[in-house]
């Protein structure tokens, strides 16, 4: 039953793009234990803001931006909190894969970006969601087994395989995956897991 949930959360991941996201409302400063993340939202703002508007190509380059600033401090952060880090982490690679995509779908960008604004804004919020919808946890909140997942992504790499411009971006999350379910982290390596079936659209 959690691998047809899955299925169906993954399947209807391309949302009509008429859809409105909500971006939350933007505070004098956005503080949590990992300190003050204003200038990192507003670069991601920046990004979902051209997403809406359709200049696609601007929001990658914006999204570059904050992948360089988060990365630089990436150090530090962990080591204020590790657990809010991986929270804004994760969700900032799923931001990143959607505008690095060959062909990027707008409405996946903009619930990506939007996931990672409320990350920046709530990092203690445990991430169970890809894009929109619910994908990597079962009716209670708990993670799936990783296993299953990791089967899910080869079986849809036999039949639909990543295109050969997301293949490196596919092969690092499956990589990555497999490191996080070796580890026991069912948890985050669902999230690769996840990342890595919507580039080949399943």
């Amino acid at each position: 039953m959690k691998r047809l949930l899955l299925a169906f959360a993954l399947a209807t991941m391309p949302i009509a793009a008429s859809v409105v996201f909500a971006l939350p409302a933007t505070a004098a400063t956005t503080v949590t234990e990992l300190g003050d993340l204003s200038a990192l939202r507003t670069i991601v703002a920046d990004a979902l803001t051209l997403t809406t508007a359709g200049d696609l190509g601007k929001a990658a380059a914006r999204i570059t931006d904050f992948e360089s600033a988060w990365d630089a401090d990436a150090s530090r952060l962990r080591t204020l909190s590790s657990d809010k880090w991986s929270v804004i982490d994760d969700a900032s690679d799923a931001a990143i894969a959607s505008l690095r995509s060959a062909n990027p779908v707008p409405a996946n960008a903009t619930a990506a970006l939007t996931a990672l604004v409320e990350a920046l804004d709530n990092p203690s919020a445990a991430p169970t969601k890809v894009g929109s919808v619910t994908a990597i946890t079962d009716a209670n909140g708990r993670a799936l087994p990783c296993e299953d997942l990791l089967a899910d992504v080869r079986a849809t790499a036999a039949v639909s395989p990543a295109s050969d411009a997301d293949k490196p971006k596919f092969e690092e999350l499956q990589a990555k995956g497999i490191e996080r379910c070796n580890a026991d982290d069912d948890k985050r390596a669902d999230e690769f897991f996840a990342q890595a079936l919507a580039l080949m659209g399943a």
